[in-house]
């Protein structure tokens, strides 16, 4: 799987991107592949009920033609058919689901394990402005007009899976909007004239204004575009890094996941209970469930 940029999020490289709010983390895109492994039709038996989906028993030689499965057990085979002392009733779920693929596994006909429709099992991208899907390795689709939370305030997502606090100047009062990052910001925000008595860390940003470029004057990395590091003497805004113990630029978590994760020569995958996007942000041994990796 690749991961690739797309408006409003920030891919492998960490191209500028627009500050996303509290509530409406950055997420970045991906390239999916189209053919994902996922294992080989089964046997007899198995996923799609082999020969016993019509409900009768399959025709056998020997013992080993009749295996057991999470549905039945102990077979043998008795004048050409299949025979299990245990079957479990049809409709009985059948071993682990899978999370996020909208099937579920359960018993058929004579203990075969059949894959069912199951809208309820959607993939949780762990964000409001993207659909819950039928898989983690498909291409997401935004939930527009969806509400969320935009700059710790009331707002509603868009086509580009960005959540905006407003869409125009209509949507502020008195305030102005700054559209590129759908945020509320005063008046003076906007005037071209720098204005430190009035929260402004450089010209127009920082503080209750927008987040201020990589480069320009800050007080705290909330003054800075995707909450990069504020250092310095005096302090000015750098690129957010894997290293810098913030939750920033397109990381899932704090040092973890999206790009961080995807380092080829050192990988920083989230661990149990740290956000995520995808599977691949998370270390081995977890999923990304509702964006947080869990066993």
């Amino acid at each position: 799987m690749n991961r690739m940029s797309w408006l409003l999020v920030v891919p492998l490289a960490l191209v500028s991107a627009l500050s996303v709010p509290a509530g409406c983390v950055e997420f970045q895109s991906f390239n999916y592949d189209s053919s994902p492994n996922t294992g080989g039709a089964g046997g007899e038996g198995g996923v799609g009920g082999g020969t016993g989906g019509t409900g009768a028993a399959p025709a056998c030689t020997t013992p080993a033609d009749c295996p057991d499965n999470e549905c039945r057990s102990g077979g043998s085979c008795n004048a050409g058919k299949c025979e299990w002392t245990t079957v479990q009733a049809s409709g009985t779920p059948a071993g682990t689901p899978v999370y996020g693929d909208c099937k579920r596994r359960e018993c058929g006909a004579s203990g075969a394990v059949t894959e069912v429709d199951d809208q309820s099992d959607k993939y949780d991208w762990g964000n409001p402005c993207y659909k819950d899907a039928c898989s983690a390795w498909t291409a997401p689709q935004p939930d527009p007009l969806r509400q969320c939370t935009a700059w710790g305030k009331a707002g509603l997502c868009d086509t580009s899976f960005k959540c905006n606090e407003c869409t125009g100047d209509g949507d502020c009062g008195a305030n102005k909007c700054v559209v590129s990052i759908g945020k509320c910001v005063p008046a003076h925000c906007m005037d071209g004239v720098f204005e430190s008595l009035d929260g402004e860390t450089d010209l127009d940003c920082g503080g209750p204004c927008a987040p201020c470029a990589v480069g320009l004057k800050c007080n705290q990395r909330t003054d800075c575009d995707r909450e990069g590091t504020c250092m310095g003497n005096p302090k000015v805004c750098l690129e957010p890094n894997c290293n810098d113990g913030a939750h920033n630029g397109d990381e899932t978590d704090a040092d973890c996941g999206g790009a961080c994760a995807q380092d080829m020569a050192n990988p920083k995958k989230c661990a149990e209970t740290q956000g995520c996007l995808v599977p691949d942000d998370c270390q081995t041994g977890f999923s990304c469930k509702a964006g947080t990796c869990q066993p």
